[in-house]
């Protein structure tokens, strides 16, 4: 009897266990703190727009939203230019990521530059011109009560631009001309390009034309079989003018350990769930959410959000840029890997480059 009721025992202790190992970690939830976390200075955000640039209403490729903090709204913001991938023509694809930045504290102005088959030679033409429409309204329409442009030490608008794939492409792009091609843009006060690509369908600038002691972040992914890494490394290899401790790389590493699976394919920075595992979770607190806003914070000289921005922006592989946070069981979510030089990154099964 004592071995059957051991063995009965022994039983029922696998048994209670088969749900525990059947129930998959989960990334982390969304911090309360720092640049990536939900603690915010604003508690509403003003959608203005559509606007067309030019009042050019019926060309959809010239068409804009203006995202403004509010509750309470400042007097004045700094505005990160927002620039999408290719064919993500709406501002859904990436709203949410635009509503944290705004929440953070500043204004974003999303630009569509691309309305059914555009040519690839227009993309940055009409990014341009839609920026720089949005740049006079917010300073000059005074009858529409935007919040007012903060402005740098040189009397010109505050900007960051912020890209992804394509759209990151054309960021770089934008600020290799910002003085040069008519409508001027203002220097931007710091560039961020997620999985920038072009396939060699856009043109490239010349990229060291980027002024000089303008802060770059770029990051890549280890499944980013879109663009794959050969646009990163152009960008890079461009800005040889930008010393290191203004450029830095970071690469998304994936992480299957849970579920949603921490995968980074060339798809997870959208906030809508469009080719990827989820729609917002751990990669959007931890990368595209918490890097982009500690650039703003770094670049704008505002430490509200987290004293230790710029080197969570700028921070060669601090722990304090690379955390991805633990799954639920305790397990170290992969960080992301920084690379001084991204010609140096592992191949991307799938890539020939």
């Amino acid at each position: 009897m004592v071995i059957l009721r051991s063995g009965l025992l022994a039983t029922a202790m696998v048994l209670a266990a088969i749900p525990a190992l059947a129930q998959s970690a989960t990334p982390p939830a969304q911090p309360a703190l720092g640049p990536g976390g939900k603690i915010y200075t604003h508690a509403s955000m003003t959608t203005n727009g559509p606007y067309w640039a030019n009042n050019r209403n019926s060309l959809d490729q010239y068409r804009y939203f203006i995202y403004e903090p509010a509750s309470p709204a400042p007097a004045t913001a700094p505005v990160i230019l927002f620039i999408h991938g290719i064919f993500a023509t709406t501002p859904d694809s990436y709203l949410t990521w635009i509503q944290h930045m705004v929440l953070k504290g500043y204004t974003v102005v999303w630009v569509q530059y691309q309305s059914g088959l555009t040519p690839t030679s227009f993309y940055e033409v009409n990014a341009r011109a839609a920026w720089a429409d949005a740049l006079n309204r917010l300073q000059n329409y005074w009858w529409e009560n935007h919040v007012k442009p903060a402005t740098n030490t040189s009397g010109q608008p505050a900007t960051l631009l912020i890209g992804h794939s394509v759209g990151g492409f054309t960021v770089a792009n934008l600020a290799a001309t910002a003085l040069t091609v008519t409508p001027k843009i203002p220097v931007p006060m710091g560039l961020v390009m997620i999985e920038p690509g072009s396939k060699n369908l856009v043109r490239a600038e010349n990229f060291a034309n980027i002024f000089q002691n303008t802060p770059m972040l770029m990051v890549g992914a280890d499944q980013d079989t879109v663009v794959c890494t050969d646009t990163e490394k152009q960008i890079w290899n461009g800005t040889k003018q930008i010393p290191a401790g203004l450029k830095n790389y970071l690469w998304v590493q994936s992480d299957t350990h849970g579920t949603p699976q921490q995968i980074g394919n060339h798809f997870f920075p959208n906030t809508t769930g469009y080719g990827d595992t989820y729609s917002i979770d751990n990669r959007d607190f931890n990368i595209t959410w918490k890097l982009s806003v500690a650039m703003a914070d770094c670049a704008f000289g505002n430490f509200t959000n987290d004293p230790n921005a710029c080197t969570i922006a700028l921070g060669a592989g601090h722990p304090l840029q690379t955390s991805m946070g633990v799954w639920s069981d305790g397990t170290p979510v992969k960080p992301l890997k920084f690379y001084s030089d991204p010609n140096n990154t592992p191949p991307v099964v799938g890539c020939t480059n």
